[in-house]
């Protein structure tokens, strides 16, 4: 029972000092650098490029639409050489022999394109929707995954110091147990405890590479390169 009481009032200081001391807010770094980090991933994440394909495939479509106007028209010509003669049966028939040209005009197909054009206008308004639309979420999850970048080194921070504040402890009772002052059970407590914190040190700091990991995935490129 004493040891327990000794340990847990340890263990308290211990937290109570650590959550004093750390707290992700003073290290979240001002609007210039997390603006920083979303230009770098407008200009770098894939996707936003393919939907700046689609729009400029999109444009081009309308240009093309605009430009078919001339699908309505239809220009026939027959030659036919020699010249003009009469038919003698029939002298108000004559035949026409050189080159013969005409017009058509297709009016369905001129009155369908206004409502193509205007279709290929809506398609590009589309797209550019979208993209406005991703750019939004993607600023939105560039910074989430930095503030959980900040979170998971500063949880690594406390196990780094709860480590070490047990090392120190441990280090303390296997002194007074040589000397007789502490007994093995109470040593061997604060060897799991001490064990137990370096455990959850080694996935704090998995976290943090995940995390980083997670963040420059969207940055395409690393983290330090954005300064």
């Amino acid at each position: 029972m004493h040891f327990k009481k000794r340990f847990l009032l340890l263990f308290l200081m211990i937290s109570l000092r650590s959550v004093a001391q750390e707290t992700i807010i003073q290290d979240l770094a001002a609007d210039t650098y997390i603006n920083k980090l979303v230009d770098t991933a407008m200009k770098n994440y894939p996707r936003l490029r393919t939907y700046q394909y689609r729009i400029e495939g999109a444009k081009a479509n309308v240009s093309k639409t605009k430009a078919s106007w001339l699908d309505a028209l239809t220009v026939s010509y027959v030659y036919q050489p020699g010249t003009t003669t009469i038919d003698p049966v029939n002298p108000t028939t004559s035949y026409f022999k050189g080159l013969q040209a005409g017009v058509f005009l297709n009016v369905g197909t001129l009155i369908a394109k206004p409502a193509q054009i205007r279709q290929a206008k809506l398609e590009t308004a589309v797209i550019s929707s979208e993209l406005d639309e991703y750019r939004v979420t993607l600023t939105t999850e560039v910074k989430k995954r930095y503030y959980l970048y900040l979170q998971r080194v500063a949880e690594l921070k406390l196990q780094i110091r709860a480590t070490t504040e047990t090392g120190n402890s441990l280090k303390d009772f296997k002194f007074k147990f040589e000397k007789g002052e502490e007994t093995f059970d109470s040593y061997n407590k604060v060897q799991i405890q001490y064990s137990e914190h370096q455990q959850t040190k080694i996935q704090a700091e998995a976290n943090v590479f995940i995390a980083k990991a997670d963040l420059e995935e969207l940055l395409g490129t690393k983290l330090e390169n954005v300064k």
